[in-house]
């Protein structure tokens, strides 16, 4: 039985200005767990496309390294597929050709021969060895264009790229792209792979292929068409990047930030600018019209340990690029919190941009942060609603959050938000947060104590509310069991919730008639209450 009912919760919570206001809930409405193979989690994923045209939403995942040796050394990509009610794993590929891999894979995907057929394109790290003198950095699996799950070239059961690429002629020659996105910077009508580089050999590349083969033949043309070796570029580790039009903004890990254009047919030399984003950026900065004006900003979130900051830069005739400090989210994860990637989409389609963060080192731990836009100015923390929409999904305080997507992967029409931990060994499954719209609220107040209501109307068929309230902010859990003590749903699982007053619908049309027992959990402290179901 799926536990992960869908519900709606109302949370009304009070603004300083002393006005009410309402807020979405999210629910886990999908765990998708790491394969049986691996020693360690997910190192990229890609959510909400459907290359087999089959008309089932798909994640591609690939796997990463963490100096735990054996299996994640090899890379895997893992294709997962959903049917209506579970995430089914449908296919996958493992890299022969690459002994071992080192962590923080690039991975994204487009079309580069704009045939009409997508393509992932993978970047495993290099991690040199006597076998494994230049690996090749970019790997680029085709959809087949016919209905099947697989991408790429069959191989006696496994699949191999169309075509891939070492970047480098030079063995032993790190490049490792961190973080990398198709575009046609230049505007040739060529679709172009532009990445930041961690290593600092190249910094950064743009790179085009004239044919993504359907054989893997051999027969394309790979092309550095521009990079940064002997660019005059700052001397600072890269972890970010962002296009708007034709220009890359490039993200030092020292808060410089490096420009690189294309203009009057030929690339200009980087202009790097001091202190744009204090402390860098690691996968946090998202280029986005966030107003709705036809014009691109680059939102982005501080990275090092205790800068919690949001920044908005924007291109500047007197300044190059401006850089304003929105707001200091401290009071939403913690002092010592970071943001670790980020992502943006309109949530709840209702015209307003909403960015996603992952975080490190946050309180609550793994906390997921949702900011929406709202309407005025853009620089102005008040035209934003800040909110924790996830945490706690590991109480391990090492974790990194820094994959975050948001997509429809579902048959609704709302979009999803999805994340896990790229780095560490807790196996964090991929988390599929589902939204639930939050309706109109009658009253409001924060109680003195915690309490849990009788549910109304009780008896009750099919849905019925719970009500109850938290004198302060606390770890909620909130679980039906049926009258042998078996748990039959999940409504609020272990999740970090404000001082406020919350009226919860719950839907039963999958349970039999009969009595059961809705339990709080606050902080440790329990109640319970029983409820009858009469169909």
């Amino acid at each position: 039985m799926n536990k992960f009912y869908k519900l709606s919760i109302v949370l009304v919570f009070l603004l300083i200005s002393g006005s009410f206001a309402q807020s979405d809930v999210f629910n886990r409405g999908h765990l998708i767990p790491v394969p049986v193979e691996e020693n360690t989690g997910f190192g990229e994923f890609i959510a909400g496309v459907d290359f087999d045209g089959d008309g089932l939403k798909e994640i591609y995942a690939v796997n990463n390294m963490l100096d735990q040796g054996g299996a994640e050394l090899i890379p895997r990509i893992y294709k997962f597929e959903f049917d209506g009610t579970t995430w089914d794993s449908v296919w996958s590929a493992t890299i022969t050709d690459i002994p071992q891999q080192n962590s923080w894979a690039a991975l994204t995907y487009g079309d580069l021969d704009k045939d009409g057929k997508m393509e992932i394109i993978w970047g495993p790290a290099n991690n040199f060895s006597s076998e494994n003198v230049n690996p090749p950095r970019i790997l680029v699996f085709e959809s087949a264009g016919d209905g099947s799950n697989a991408l790429g070239v069959d191989i006696f059961g496994n699949y191999k790229p169309n075509c891939q690429w070492t970047i480098t002629e030079e063995n032993n020659k790190e490049v490792r792209p961190f973080v990398w996105t198709v575009e046609d910077i230049d505007s040739d009508g060529v679709m172009e792979i532009c990445f930041a580089d961690r290593q600092q050999n190249y910094w950064f590349g743009v790179v085009s292929v004239s044919d993504v083969p359907d054989f893997a033949d051999g027969s394309e043309t790979w092309t550095l068409e521009h990079s940064g070796v002997n660019s005059g570029i700052h001397a600072s580790t890269l972890y970010d990047l962002a296009v708007i039009d034709n220009a890359m903004y490039l993200f030092h890990s020292d808060g410089w930030v490096s420009i690189v254009e294309y203009a009057g047919g030929s690339w200009k030399a980087p202009v790097s600018l001091e202190a744009k984003v204090p402390g860098g950026s690691w996968k946090g900065a998202q280029a986005v019209d966030v107003n709705g004006d036809g014009v691109k900003e680059i939102l982005v979130g501080g990275w090092t340990s205790g800068n919690n900051n949001v920044y908005l830069l924007e291109p500047d005739p007197f300044e190059v690029l401006r850089s304003r400090t929105i707001a200091n989210l401290s009071s939403h994860i913690g002092s010592l919190g970071r943001f670790n990637g980020s992502t943006f989409g309109d949530i709840d389609l209702d015209k307003k941009m909403d960015l996603v963060f992952g975080t490190r080192g946050a309180t609550p731990n793994g906390a997921i942060l949702r900011m929406e836009y709202q309407s005025g100015d853009i620089a102005d923390s008040s035209s934003y609603i800040f909110t924790v929409i996830d945490s706690l999904i590991s109480d391990l305080s090492t974790q990194r959050f820094d994959i975050v997507n948001i997509a429809n992967v579902d048959a609704d029409d709302e979009l999803e938000v999805l994340y896990t931990d790229g780095n560490q060994t807790g196996l964090i499954p991929i988390v599929v947060l589902k939204i639930d719209i939050a309706i109109s609220v009658e009253d409001y107040f924060i109680p003195a104590q915690f309490f849990l209501d009788q549910n109304y109307p009780n008896p009750f068929n099919p849905t019925t509310t719970i009500r109850f309230g938290l004198s302060e902010e606390s770890i909620v859990d909130l679980r039906i069991f049926d009258i042998l003590g078996r748990e039959v749903a999940i409504l609020i699982n272990s999740e970090l919730k404000s001082a406020a007053t919350y009226n919860l619908t719950f839907n039963a049309s999958d349970l039999a008639s009969g009595t059961y027992v809705y339990k709080l959990n606050v902080n440790g402290n329990s109640l319970s209450r029983k409820m009858l179901l009469i169909k």
